[in-house]
């Protein structure tokens, strides 16, 4: 028997589900609802692919820090574990030859997918040469894996340089699932808000979307009814918002209003995270994190209808 292959055994014993990966790709066809076997680890022995990934099911969450920069990832390591201490002493920690991290935890709710900004030092972000930055969630209502063991990279000769480790010897193989810590799903939206603080105060510079992608971020999905938590007035319906929001109009120095974003995301729960205003279709609440905005739902067909005389003039410049 590989020894990769008595690290996937370990794996499937101690709760986890492994994959056949090729570096950090899973290979097997309909790999996010195979159950994984023992009989089908064996067989993967006589495989050369000796990469081993771990599919995210169940109460699994990790955060990716996709950050190159060694300096970032500690203060985010530091101020995250100051908050939730168990992550990083019970969690596991996963490293691929570089400052790049996956801490993998459990989480007391399922999720699909939290993100920080996108981040960059220097002038020009279209630059491929310029790393770029992120912090990425990922819990088990989405299709995920993570590659944890074997080769992280091959150069064009097919020679690896980079593999998959764990810190402190603990991983998938060692440490059974019921061992690691079951963070609140608090935890990591906190992980993606605090690498946009700790980002902005190394003074990196967002990627921003080109504005057309930006117009196209409307969602008008909101009812009267709809309930939205404000930073200073409380919560209040759409219908009391939109009333407050017209008193307003008439006070231009009057300071902005913020919301969280928990009418359209449980886990958006800071209440500075979303900015309400007042525009072209009445009601705006703009998502600074994605860069969505939100308006009522009997606003679409006034939008449309906008776009659509936006089109025709555009066809007929002389009207």
């Amino acid at each position: 028997m590989q020894e990769r292959t008595a690290f996937r055994l370990a794996m499937l014993a101690n709760g986890f589900q492994p994959l056949l990966n090729d570096c950090k790709r899973s290979i097997e066809k309909g790999w996010p609802r195979r159950i994984i076997d023992e009989s089908e680890v064996r067989s993967w022995d006589r495989s050369a692919l000796a990469s081993t990934g771990l599919r995210i099911d169940g109460d699994l969450a990790v955060i990716d820090v996709d950050v190159a920069d060694a300096g970032l990832v500690d203060a985010l390591a530091d101020t995250l574990g100051e908050r939730f201490p168990e992550l990083l002493t019970r969690g596991l920690v996963r490293h691929a030859g570089g400052p790049k991290e996956a801490w993998i935890a459990r989480v007391d709710e399922p999720f699909r997918r939290l993100a920080s900004r996108r981040w960059y030092r220097g002038s020009d972000p279209d630059d491929p040469s310029v790393p770029k930055h992120m912090v990425e969630c990922f819990g088990s209502l989405g299709a995920r894996q993570f590659a944890v063991d074997g080769p992280h990279a091959r150069n064009r000769r097919g020679e690896v340089t980079s593999t998959y480790g764990f810190a402190g010897g603990a991983s998938p193989a060692t440490a059974p699932r019921a061992s690691l810590p079951v963070l609140p799903i608090a935890a990591y939206a906190a992980a993606c808000d605090l690498f946009d603080e700790i980002a902005v105060a190394a003074g990196l510079t967002a990627v921003n979307r080109n504005r057309r992608a930006l117009a196209g971020q409307r969602c008008f999905e909101l009812g009267a009814d709809t309930e939205i938590e404000t930073r200073d007035h409380g919560v209040m319906t759409v219908a009391e918002l939109e009333r407050f929001m017209r008193r307003r109009r008439a006070h231009s120095d009057a300071p902005a209003v913020r919301c969280s974003g928990s009418f359209h995301d449980p886990v958006r729960v800071r209440t500075d995270s979303h900015l309400v205003g007042w525009g072209r279709y009445g009601l705006s609440i703009h998502d600074t994190m994605t860069e969505t905005t939100w308006h009522r739902r009997e606003k679409a067909s006034t939008a449309r209808m906008f776009e659509f005389l936006l089109q025709m003039q555009q066809r007929n410049p002389f009207k």
